[in-house]
């Protein structure tokens, strides 16, 4: 054998043994990255599940609050000839908001609100909550921190959107 074939066989021997050696290297890290990408992928499932699982319990919650909204009579939603009434003045207008809103802005006065016709004991009577029966009728409650009360008022809403309340009825609770 000549000399120039024992360095090739060498050689050879040493580029293979390197190209062995670097194989088991990407194979090792192509094992752990594979090991990463499926705990990762597992990880993405569970959330993908989980998420899932909460857009279906969201729809639910909605779906129920939908059911009760329907079932309480005593509400605008409720009530679909109340919410023709309104939508037949203006359809454009979300009226539940806009009405709280206008009742709500009565308490910018300073002192007590002149809706109340109770004055506060402990500070100044407040309109602290409100719900809408119909298109006429609006049932609150007041309170001045320490007093509360109920009131059922009647709105009415004039062509230029302004509202008209009136106090049909009270109580204070002492």
């Amino acid at each position: 054998m000549k000399k120039w074939q024992l360095y090739l066989i060498v050689f050879l021997s040493i580029v293979s043994a390197f190209f062995m050696y670097n194989s088991y290297k990407l194979i090792r890290e192509n094992k752990a990255l594979q090991k990463e990408l499926k705990e990762t992928n597992e990880g993405y499932d569970r959330n993908i599940a989980y998420a899932i699982q909460l857009e279906d319990s969201i729809t639910g919650f909605q779906q129920k609050i939908k059911s009760l909204e329907a079932a309480d009579k005593f509400s605008l939603h409720g009530n679909d000839k109340a919410v023709k009434y309104l939508t037949d003045m203006d359809d454009q207008t979300d009226w539940e908001k806009f009405i709280i809103d206008t009742l709500m802005k009565t308490n910018e006065v300073k002192g007590n609100n002149p809706l109340i016709p109770f004055d506060g004991m402990a500070g100044n009577m407040k309109i602290t909550d409100a719900k809408i029966l119909n298109n006429r009728w609006i049932i609150v409650r007041f309170s001045d921190g320490k007093y509360t009360g109920e009131m059922l008022l009647r709105y009415d809403i004039n062509k230029d959107k302004s509202i008209d309340f009136k106090v049909l009825d009270q109580t204070l609770f002492s």
